[in-house]
């Protein structure tokens, strides 16, 4: 009865995370500071205080006071995701303290999942914080462990800065290039947080769920092979699958 109790406490705070990882993301694909608060996707005006709530602030800031634009349905789609994903994290490593790290980690891949594939752009400002979050988990657990997130973050990043080449060297167009150096740098970032074994499956589900849904993409023409498509959210996505498998 308790675990139950405390998988649902922990989807709740998934609402409350996912709405504010949403309006943090806007905030970042705007140039605004990241915690300067929700605003109008349409005219950009701040909308009421309450939309850090979920589902777009409990209904008191769902249209925009300037230019009367709702706001997207999307937003709570994706509330009521973080918020599942938070439940199968508790159902999966317990309720205990070894929820906590997937559950902080969740926050700057999601994040990054989110502006990248909003804009196709990964910024340092998350990296660096996902790379400090990995690295302070791993040093509370002792010395081995930050070495396994230091050689992991170093490892993973190499190999991506390896494909992002190739890549180069293939397609001949940096425009086109599906590995981007913010690829590399969210490589890094995801070594540090799960370490080595963990890494190598993190990075290879990225790359499969990415090599999949292009090739559906491409079969049904929905894009070309010239067409710009953002990767980090796949990996992203394989991190998070990591994540919850940990």
């Amino acid at each position: 009865m308790v675990e139950i109790a405390g998988t649902l406490l922990v989807g709740a705070l998934g609402l409350f995370v996912g709405a504010a990882i949403w309006i943090v993301s806007r905030a970042q694909v705007a140039k605004r500071p990241l915690f300067a608060g929700p605003a109008c996707h349409a005219c950009g005006e701040r909308l009421p205080t309450v939309g850090w709530l979920p589902f777009q602030g409990f209904g008191g800031a769902r249209r925009c006071l300037t230019c009367g634009v709702r706001e997207k349905a999307l937003r709570v789609w994706f509330e009521l995701g973080v918020a599942a994903y938070f439940m199968l994290l508790a159902i999966s490593h317990g309720w205990s303290s070894d929820l906590i790290p997937p559950l902080i980690f969740a926050v700057p891949l999601l994040v990054i999942l989110l502006v990248d594939w909003w804009t196709r752009l990964i910024y340092t400002n998350v990296i660096g914080l996902g790379v400090i979050l990995g690295l302070v988990f791993a040093a509370v657990e002792g010395p081995l462990a930050l070495v396994n997130a230091l050689m992991s973050a170093v490892g993973a990043a190499g190999v991506f800065g390896l494909l992002f080449v190739m890549a180069a060297l293939i397609y001949r167009n940096i425009q086109v290039v599906p590995f981007g150096l913010g690829d590399v740098y969210l490589a890094a970032m995801i070594g540090a947080m799960v370490r080595y074994p963990a890494v190598v499956s993190a990075l290879f589900l990225g790359v499969l769920l990415a090599g999949v849904i292009l090739v559906v993409l491409l079969l049904s023409k929905r894009v070309s092979r010239q067409t710009p498509v953002p990767y980090g959210p796949f990996l992203c996505a394989g991190a998070l699958l990591t994540l919850l498998m940990a």
